[in-house]
């Protein structure tokens, strides 16, 4: 710049050094600037343009009262040049020794920026560039160069890690062995003519490569209860199952849920919706509680006597979400799933398909042929319509059920609001039964309005109870209140029913809800006798209902006043107390309590004991039982795993699998415990709350582990005394197969660090400082990139954290210039030991710095 443009004021500034960042990588300490008393600092915006290798990409001109940047189009993503103009009297600036200086705060003015920041307490000025620096590009293409070379290992790990886990799998395992041993009521235990008590077994393990189970009633009843072969996500996310299964589907078809056969699906619950009817039905472990929850509050629970739970329930209104909760004996969470009780597919997107197929033996029906058939297809045709086809053979109490099921669901993303319509059609092939439900949903002011119309014939009309229904509502929520306004009409042989029905809900707390419920029903009997006098008879029936609902930890809390004119008892109440098993508690109850306006009073008290894992005891009471009002009865059941017989075994289930293994001080770290390598005693490892010691040897053996999860294994070294250069992992993944085991080696390796410096040649400050922020040093290990490390502005480094191995150093310089070192790779080999290791003068020489010569 010839000539002064600003008024020299040198006197009012001083000198000053700060840290600088710019960008994503480009950081340098001890850069000068000008400060002023007031607190502003002042950038040189020559000396900035060379930190930042924008030089080679900009020009700068002053021109009387204006100051013109020109920016390469490569800087930014468009490739478009830029030309920025700036009046200087928008600029806060001052010159010195004929260099301009820009205060911070109005750089923005003369660079395209996203923000400046100053951190004051680390004397730090942050600036953010709205284009990409040189350096941004230089790293970002070192950076894609490293993922290209990992891509290749991460590819084979991906191509391992399939969720079939085919690589743990065998063609036959001695697997897990479960016996349960119940009695269900001592005071008829001897008696002659008594059964004493059932004895089951359950076998699960690994055969032809799949998931086998099966459950055997030994005493008294000797039936075979429940038997398959799985092979989960063989067909991506799809199940193979041979033997029992779970039909799904939520149709108003009469199936019961459960087939023997071969299928092939993708969950294991089944939902038959008539209405606002649901029948869910599911499996779970026997002697297991299962929990179904209704807008987020328990509405219903059970404990599993079989190997299955089925829950009848009413809809409130289609807001309703539905929840399955199941923990085992012990009161622990083993399984959490949302139901899905809408009608027909979900949608899908354009171009995805989804399908299912079952065929086999319908095992609660009466006719045990294996004839029965159900499969189906969907396809999303496009992101908004979606079709699918369901095709059923089934025979049910000797009624042949043979239907084809069209289904189509559209949304109209267009609309000013949004509005979906699902229409299904049932076509019996069989008879003339025929069934169509249409549904309509939209939104309007976060208020759902819904309508539905179904009409039915023949032999469909007959299993539906109706020939024609249709049902209007609104609903939404406010706050933590929600409502909702219902009217239906049905029609069936000469009867119309008609419901007005009304309800609110209230969260009064967290763990409080409370429901109120006003409904009206209006019964309309058409009767033509035979003198063709038509019979009109018409009745109508008023309820009410109140009910309040609480959840507290293990705790179930619920009241309901009920009012109903078509009972001779108007009002009736109902109390219910529950605690079931916590994972840390040993006892469970359950109190019933009903009355009515007739003095009809009943009560209902149950209480079981857990004496151990494994022996469990109840007692049952119950005043409407004339015959038998109390009841004590018991339970043992016993996991053993036919690998390890005489190892105790915690698992629930013989599903449950194990983690074994060994924690020791990994001296050259290859993951394997050596007859020279020190165990680790009293080091905690677990799974949650399923927590084990490791013995004197090291050892430890973790049982209950959940198949097809990503189990954290973590361990706890609180206690242990351990040198402190030894790596000491916090956590693993784990992920099993049922009925199987894994071995873990649990290496503390130690670490060791290299330490050095980088030496320059005699070359200029700003060149010198500008190395060291645009240097990184790459390590290797093995040959393969391992990690990169910045050096401090002095040029010395520390590489921390290295476990046993070959290692290579190398400087990759980022900068423009040409750099010349005496010796390109430092070669450090990292020796094994009990404890880690200090490796020092690996010193990087540079001979020579040759700037770019610029055209």
């Amino acid at each position: 710049m010839a000539g002064s443009l600003f008024p020299d004021r040198q006197d009012d500034y001083f000198e000053n050094m700060i840290t600088l960042q710019v960008g994503s990588y480009l950081q340098q300490e001890f850069v000068e600037v000008m400060s002023d008393y007031d607190g502003g600092i002042y950038l040189d915006i020559e000396g900035f343009l060379e930190l930042t290798e924008l030089t080679e990409y900009t020009q700068l001109s002053i021109d009387k009262d204006k100051i013109t940047l020109l920016m390469a189009g490569s800087l930014f993503p468009d490739r478009q040049q830029r030309r920025i103009i700036t009046e200087l009297k928008m600029l806060n600036r001052i010159e010195v020794d004929g260099r301009l200086y820009i205060e911070k705060e109005t750089i923005a003015e003369l660079l395209p920026l996203k923000g400046v920041k100053w951190i004051a307490e680390k004397y730090t000025l942050k600036i953010s560039p709205d284009f990409n620096l040189p350096l941004d590009n230089r790293v970002n293409a070192e950076r894609r160069k490293r993922n290209i070379e990992a891509d290749k290992n991460n590819q084979q790990a991906a191509s391992k890690n399939d969720l079939f886990m085919k690589a743990d799998r065998r063609m036959i395992d001695l697997g897990m062995l479960k016996l349960r041993y119940d009695i269900n009521d001592f005071s008829n235990y001897f008696k002659k003519e008594e059964t004493k008590g059932n004895l089951e077994m359950e076998y699960s393990s690994q055969l032809l490569y799949g998931d086998f189970n099966v459950r055997h009633n030994l005493y008294a009843s000797g039936e075979l209860q429940d038997i398959s072969l799985k092979y989960p996500y063989l067909l991506k996310d799809k199940t193979v199952t041979l033997g029992d299964n779970y039909v799904t589907g939520n149709d108003i078809l009469g199936y019961n849920g459960k087939i023997r056969g071969i299928s092939v699906s993708n969950n294991d619950y089944s939902v038959k919706r008539s209405g606002r009817e649901l029948t869910i039905r599911g499996a779970a472990p026997k002697n297991s509680m299962v929990e179904i929850y209704q807008n987020g509050k328990v509405v219903d629970y059970q404990t599993v006597e079989g190997k299955e739970y089925q829950f009848t329930l009413d809809m409130r209104s289609q807001k309703d979400a539905f929840k399955i909760k199941i923990y085992d004996r012990n009161g622990v969470l083993i399984e959490e799933e949302s139901i899905n009780v809408m009608s027909g597919h979900d949608f899908l997107s354009q171009g995805k398909w989804d399908y299912d197929f079952f065929y086999g033996q319908n095992t609660g029906g009466e006719n045990l042929s294996w004839d029965d058939k159900k499969y189906g297809i969907a396809y999303g045709l496009t992101n908004n319509l979606t079709y699918s086809f369901n095709y059923y053979d089934t025979r049910n109490e000797d009624k042949l059920y043979r239907y084809a099921k069209h289904y189509a669901g559209y949304r109209f993303s267009t609309l000013a609001v949004p509005l979906v319509i699902n229409f299904s059609y049932y076509d019996s092939l069989e008879d003339p039964s025929e069934g169509y439900i249409t549904e309509l949903e939209t939104e309007l002011f976060s208020q759902q309005f819904y309508y539905s119309y179904e009409q039915y014939s023949n032999r469909l009309a007959q299993d539906e109870s109706k020939e024609s229904y249709q049902e209007a509502e609104i609903s939404g929520d406010y706050g933590r209140s929600d409502y909702f306004v219902r009217f239906s009409t049905k029609k069936y042989l000469n009867r119309i029913k008609q419901k007005y029905d009304t309800g609110l809900s209230y969260d009064i707390s967290r763990k409080i809800r409370m429901d109120l419920d006003l409904g009206k029903t209006v019964t309309i009997d058409n009767n033509i006798r035979d003198n063709n006098i038509r019979d009109n008879n018409r009745s109508a029936n008023y309820t009410g209902k109140i009910g309040f609902y609480a959840n507290r930890e293990d705790f179930t809390y619920s009241l309901d006043a009920g009012y109903n004119t078509s009972r001779d008892s108007k009002w009736q109440y109902t109390g219910k107390i529950r605690k079931r098993f916590g994972q840390h508690s040993k006892y469970s109850f359950n109190i019933d309590v009903d009355y009515n306006e007739n003095d009809h009073f009943s009560l209902g008290i149950s209480f079981e004991y857990k004496f151990n894992t494994f022996l469990k005891m109840d007692y049952n009471y119950s005043s409407g039982d004339r015959e038998q009002k109390h009841r004590v009865g018991a339970s043992y059941e016993q996991v053993i795993n036919l690998k390890k017989p005489f190892t105790l075994n915690h698992a629930r289930t013989p599903d449950q699998g194990y983690v074994e293994g060994a924690v020791f001080i990994d001296k050259n770290g290859n993951g394997k415990m050596e007859r020279d390598e020190k165990p680790l005693a009293g080091v905690g490892v677990g799974i949650g709350q399923n927590k084990v010691r490791t013995n004197k040897a090291g050892l430890f053996y973790l049982s209950d582990v959940s198949p097809y999860r990503n189990n954290k294994l973590r361990y706890d070294y609180s206690g242990t005394m351990i040198d402190p250069t030894l790596s000491a992992d916090d956590v693993k993944e784990i992920k099993l197969i049922p009925a199987s085991g894994k071995k873990v080696a649990v290496g503390l390796v130690p670490l060791s660090l290299i330490m050095g410096s980088i030496t320059l040649p005699s070359v200029e400050r700003k060149i010198r400082k500008k190395f060291f922020s645009y240097a990184e040093i790459i390590v290797e290990k093995d040959g393969v990139y391992y990690r990169s490390i910045k050096p401090e502005y002095d040029g010395f480094y520390v590489v921390q954290d290295l476990q046993p191995g070959e290692y290579s150093l190398k400087i990759n310089y980022l900068g423009s210039e040409t750099v010349t070192l005496k010796k390109d790779v430092l070669e450090v080999v990292v020796s094994s030991g009990e404890t880690g290791d200090f490796y020092e003068g690996m010193d990087f020489k540079v001979t020579d710095i040759k700037a770019k010569k610029l055209n």
